[in-house]
Formats: structure tokens, C-alpha cells, sequence
């Protein structure tokens, strides 16, 4: 079994680290550590995911057995609500 290590990060989230295999889905290791990603922009060590990204497996997006990557989970507000 290929196993990866994820480092999530959020806003309110700061670095937990969880174990994948190579078909888990990016949107699945959010899920499990109850994330919400929606109106958020989203990264795979750096690179934007799309929607179609986010369920694909890390193994479709290149991550192999082994690797240690950051996936994370950000708000970009544009200023204070009045």
C-alpha cells in the first residue's frame, strides 16, 4: 500500500498531519478532519486545485509513495463587512 503523508493547514486549522494512500482525494483528507473548503482557495504544495483536482487521487495528481505534502485550505476575504 503507498502511503502519504499530508500536512492540512487552514485558516483556523495549523498543520495537522494525516496519513493517505495513494487513492484518497484531496476534498477526502479535508472531510475527515471536518473542513469545509467551500469559498476557499485550495493548494496542493502550492499549486491551485480545481474542482475536478480536489477529487482526484493524490496519485492522479503526481504524489507518490513516500512524499510528504502540504495541502491547504484558505480564506481570502477582501476586507471587513460593514
Amino acid at each position: 500500500m503507498i502511503m502519504i503523508k499530508v500536512i492540512v493547514k487552514t485558516n483556523t486549522v495549523r498543520g495537522r498531519e494525516v496519513t493517505a494512500d495513494a487513492e484518497t482525494t484531496p476534498a477526502e483528507n479535508f472531510a475527515d478532519l471536518g473542513v469545509s473548503v467551500s469559498g476557499t482557495s485550495v493548494n496542493l504544495d502550492g499549486v491551485i486545485l480545481t474542482a475536478t483536482d480536489l477529487n482526484s487521487s493524490l496519485e492522479a495528481l503526481g504524489i507518490h509513495d513516500g512524499a510528504t505534502v502540504n495541502l491547504n485550505s484558505v480564506i481570502k476575504a477582501d476586507g471587513a463587512l460593514r
